[in-house]
């Protein structure tokens, strides 16, 4: 005999969730809010029913190097460091990327031509009567990206691009269809799994909304994923090998066609060796190994990614419908980098606060690990999460700050803001050593309970001050003590959500 259990509606749910979290907001606490401005929901009972066009059933492998590369209109590629079709077995129907039409192939290629170049429409008409399985243009969103632009502005961006890619074509004498497969996205696949991966989902049904207006419905999109340098980290640099394995996993699954993952010790300089054969075979277990090629649109059905998918998509379009009322994307690019820069400035506020915390460098960062090769300053092009903690770590590098914890109370007492502090400021490349006794230091932090600090505080920081520390720091928020406690000598209080850079920098000012 089965059990019986009451049907609980969704409504049902939330009345209880509202009760347990006992006046708490609902959306504030539960509901998180992407760079978009979308939102995700910590339940989903229910998703419009998609059907991602065009979505393939493998897909092929490239690496690259970091490099300027040229001007690529709306975006700029990077340089492959040789043809995929030189790296990894190719099998029918395997897409390869390519600078020049190659006389021999006759499974399907992208040449990386700008289709806003002078050149691009001689390609597109030499390739449309030569090589019926060839796309001539690539259209790139990778300097956006690298300027930090949200996953909206990626699509909304390549949308306007390929508008315009269209209309030189449809105005060259193409069909519509020849038109649309003379052309291919890349786009950048970064940190967030599930919304990278709704990404290129998004793109798809885009595209096809948009050739359908066109007169070329159900012609398949060729994506070119590139996991983003814009996540790469200099410091512990074996942790970017996690992140490109996600990001080639969120490709994957989002349904790229050619995907380039990234060696791990790029943004040190030229990459070793092992960094390339990391970043090649980790496609290559994800797709012979884990068989992650061999399942179509394996997000399908998630009433999560489809509906975030959807509003993805709906959110890109009302964007690329304001780039078109702006004139189109060559007028609309001046507004569009002022908006990314913008959008920047939030992300770098995000990081140096840790709201977004980068493994390694703002989250348990190690002063003194060894790096294949020296760190250098970070000159773009674009932006990278990392660039200014690396900053912070160039200048500890020169002084070798160390700072001392003092610990208030038992060991219990003081742990959680030990671990804290330390985490704090080894983000800033400064050491540090636990202590209970007032000792001479450049910076010392108090660690202990908000109990221990209202009995404790002022008599060591005044001690602390006296040992001829110059500055005192307190893990925590300063609470109603505040004054009294910066009378006594306390320079200042770390705390979750105050601005680590600025922070840091104060205190590396005070190193010689």
């Amino acid at each position: 005999m089965t059990a019986q259990f009451p049907k609980v509606t969704a409504a049902d749910w939330r009345a209880q969730v509202e009760k347990d979290l006992a006046g708490a907001s609902f959306e504030k606490t539960l509901v998180a809010k992407t760079a978009e401005g979308l939102a995700v929901e910590p339940l989903y009972t229910q998703a419009p029913a998609l059907q991602i066009p065009g979505m393939p059933a493998h897909f092929s492998l490239s690496l690259r190097q970091r490099g300027e590369g040229g001007v690529r209109g709306p975006g700029r590629a990077q340089p492959l460091t040789r043809p995929a079709a030189d790296l990894s077995p190719q099998s029918q129907g395997e897409v390869t990327i390519h600078s020049d039409p190659p006389e021999d192939l006759t499974s399907p290629f992208i040449l990386d031509r700008d289709p806003l170049g002078p050149d691009f429409l001689a390609t597109a008409k030499r390739v449309d009567a030569d090589y019926p399985h060839g796309t001539a243009g690539l259209i790139s969103t990778l300097t956006h990206h690298d300027a930090g632009a949200d996953a909206a502005d990626e699509l909304a961006i390549a949308l306007a691009a390929g508008v315009a890619a269209l209309e030189s074509l449809l105005q060259a004498g193409f069909t519509a269809p020849r038109a649309a497969r003379q052309l291919a996205v890349q786009l950048a696949v970064g940190r967030d799994t599930f919304n990278e991966l709704a990404k290129l989902r998004a793109l798809r049904l885009c595209w096809n909304k948009l050739l359908t207006a066109a007169g070329a419905p159900n012609t398949k999109l060729l994506i070119h994923a590139v996991c983003s340098s814009r996540t790469m980290t200099q410091r512990d640099p074996w942790v970017n090998m996690l992140r490109g394995t996600t990001q080639v996993f969120a490709a994957i699954l989002g349904g790229a066609d050619v995907i380039t993952p990234t060696a791990f010790d790029q943004e040190l300089g030229t990459p070793s060796e092992l960094g390339l054969r990391v970043a090649m075979n980790t496609g290559l277990v994800l797709r012979h190994e884990s068989l992650l090629g061999h399942v179509i649109d394996p997000a399908a059905g998630s009433y999560y990614l489809d509906t975030f998918t959807d509003a993805l998509a709906r959110e890109a379009w009302k964007r690329f419908q304001a780039i078109e009322a702006a004139g189109g994307i060559i007028q609309a690019l001046p507004t569009l980098e002022a908006h990314i820069a913008a959008t920047w400035q939030q992300r770098l506020e995000s990081v140096s606060k840790r709201r977004t915390p980068i493994l390694g460098v703002s989250e348990f960062a190690n002063p003194d690990e060894k790096l294949p090769l020296p760190a250098r300053a970070f000159t773009g092009p674009g932006h990278r999460d990392a660039e200014v903690f690396e900053q912070l770590r160039l200048r500890a590098d020169a002084k070798s700050p160390h700072a001392i914890l003092v610990t208030l109370g038992t060991l219990a007492e003081s742990r959680a803001r030990v671990g804290f502090a330390s985490n704090f400021l080894s983000a800033g490349g400064i050491r540090t050593r636990e202590t209970t006794a007032d000792e001479k230091a450049v910076v010392a932090c108090l660690c202990g309970t908000d109990e221990r600090y209202a009995t404790e505080a002022i008599a060591r920081a005044m001690a602390l001050k006296a040992a001829g520390c110059t500055r005192v720091l307190m893990a925590g928020r300063p609470g109603p003590n505040e004054a009294a406690l910066r009378e006594a000598g306390v320079d200042g209080f770390i705390f979750l959500g105050c601005d680590l850079i600025a922070s840091l920098n104060e205190l590396l000012d005070v190193y010689p």
